[in-house]
């Protein structure tokens, strides 16, 4: 073999394995869209953080880790606390990447005042992102209603009785999960 053939098949093999290395986030975003939609959200949650390890700043991903805990907090309810942090971290942050995205705003948006019975920080925050759009955005007046009506509900006396009535059996999960029970 000349040393002009060895150098070639030297140089496709280094590009090979670079495009084997490239190309493996792919199956884990498609086998997480597949978890996803066959209702397998934990599994698709998964794959979309393993996809996120070697991709951390793709805002696709971020966003569908981010819809896919969210879907884990609205089966959980009315544990749903743990899902909806993951969810509002991987929204925010994919909100962070691509502001451009209208879909990835409004979902976490959504999210937000989804669980503001439950959190006191979301409001705010929702407040705050509503800030950060154009008055101009189309979507703007709508999210500003609805942000207003999330506000009246959620200092209603009915939803401070309810968010009370629910601190004891949340407070019994959360230390269930820190504190599991030994076994003999």
């Amino acid at each position: 073999m000349s040393p002009s053939m060895k150098l070639r098949i030297l140089i496709l093999s280094v590009l090979a394995g670079f495009r084997a290395g490239a190309a493996e986030p792919v199956p884990r975003f498609e086998s997480g869209r597949t978890y996803y939609a066959n209702g397998e959200f934990k599994k698709a949650a998964a794959a979309f953080q393993s996809a996120l390890r070697d991709d951390p700043d793709n805002a696709e991903l971020c966003y569908q880790a981010g819809v896919s805990y969210q879907k884990l907090g609205d089966i959980a309810t009315p544990f749903e606390g743990r899902y909806y942090a993951r969810a509002r971290t991987w929204l925010t942050k994919a909100v962070q990447l691509a502001p451009g995205r209208a879909d990835y705003r409004r979902a976490l948006f959504d999210l937000l005042l989804d669980s503001a019975a439950s959190s006191r920080t979301a409001l705010p925050a929702a407040a705050r992102l509503l800030d950060s759009m154009p008055e101009s955005d189309p979507e703007y007046p709508e999210m500003r209603r609805r942000l207003e009506d999330e506000r009246n509900v959620n200092s209603s006396v009915e939803a401070r009785l309810g968010r009370l009535f629910l601190l004891g059996p949340r407070a019994a999960y959360r230390l269930a999960s820190i504190c599991p029970p030994k076994t003999q």
